[in-house]
């Protein structure tokens, strides 16, 4: 095979760039696939990995919201994440998936505003990513990110956060069941997710099912234990969109909600997203160089397997 020069280098990897920007979800994705091992994240093992002193229910029964009626009261969380990437794309010929392995740790606030709602603020959040083809060699980067803030969050934790990526962070947060439950009793709750694609903001919907598995005692205090599974992949495609598009997102999480205090204690998140696109080539114009040779459809696949934990501090 002839060795690839450094200009088809340099025009695959713009090409590559140029595919990227015009692709984005919220949070992060991969290649669609049926097996069910494919979709399920391997950090499932540590959603379930807390166990606590099962307890009785309340006598009466509690108000599964946030209490947001005293101003300045602020809950903090630690903040942890861990993320693994990987994707694939026809221009980099037989070079292999490009992987990306990340960390990072903050801090969330969740602020009440005493009418009501709550403003949440992930801030001092430090991030380390490994990257490179295979991760032999990987560069590694540092990074210190800006803070991020959402307001207007109501006590049943809804609230706009609108279909930018960043934002896509609180989304799985601390979910709340829209109605009183029973132990052992569930409830559906529609889900939907933003796929950015050539600038067209497509919405991606499925649904969450919130069970309360039982009550527990943390440290003397009454939770809920809530088991949450997410599951969407229903992605309608205008006829004008040329190409091949699949998505599916799967969340696993459990959260320990004190049903006194009205805050969360911690919860914890193992999600898997995948895509995968097989469409024309987006056209790139680069001065003094001939692109004819690029590949004449965009196909790439992207895997993202995430690790999300928060715990209220002390």
């Amino acid at each position: 095979m002839p060795m690839m020069t450094p200009t088809r280098n340099l025009k695959s990897t713009i090409a590559a760039i140029a595919l990227l920007l015009s692709i984005s979800i919220g949070g992060a994705p991969c290649k669609a696939q049926d097996d069910e091992a494919a979709n399920t994240s391997r950090f499932v093992k540590e959603v379930l990995k807390d166990e606590y002193r099962k307890t009785d229910p309340p006598a009466t029964a509690p108000v599964f919201r946030w209490d947001f009626s005293k101003a300045d009261g602020v809950s903090a969380y630690s903040y942890t994440q861990e993320v693994s990437n990987s994707t694939t794309s026809a221009l980099w010929g037989n070079s292999g998936p490009m992987r990306q392995e990340i960390s990072g740790n903050g801090v969330l606030l969740v602020r009440s505003q005493g009418n009501g709602t709550a403003e949440m603020v992930l801030k001092d959040m430090k991030m380390s990513m490994k990257i490179g083809a295979g991760l032999e060699g990987p560069k590694t980067m540092e990074q210190q990110m800006p803070p991020i803030a959402i307001q207007g969050v109501k006590e049943d934790g809804s609230g706009s956060c609108g279909d930018s990526p960043q934002y896509e962070v609180f989304k799985d947060l601390f979910p709340l069941p829209p109605q009183t439950l029973m132990v052992g009793e569930s409830v559906d709750v529609p889900a939907q997710m933003p796929f950015n694609v050539s600038g067209s903001v497509l919405k991606v919907t499925g649904h969450t099912r919130i069970t309360l598995a039982q009550y527990v005692d943390i440290g003397g205090k009454t939770c809920a234990q809530f088991n949450v599974d997410t599951y969407i992949s229903d992605l309608k495609i205008p006829p004008e969109m040329e190409g091949e598009y699949k998505f599916s997102s799967r969340d696993t999480s459990v959260y320990y909600f004190d049903v006194a205090s009205r805050e969360f204690i911690s919860g914890t998140i193992a999600s898997m997203t995948q895509f995968s696109i097989d469409a024309p080539m987006p056209q790139i114009d680069m001065p003094g160089e001939n692109t004819s040779d690029l590949p004449k459809r965009a196909q790439m696949s992207m895997q993202s397997d995430n690790l999300v934990r928060v715990k209220l501090q002390e």
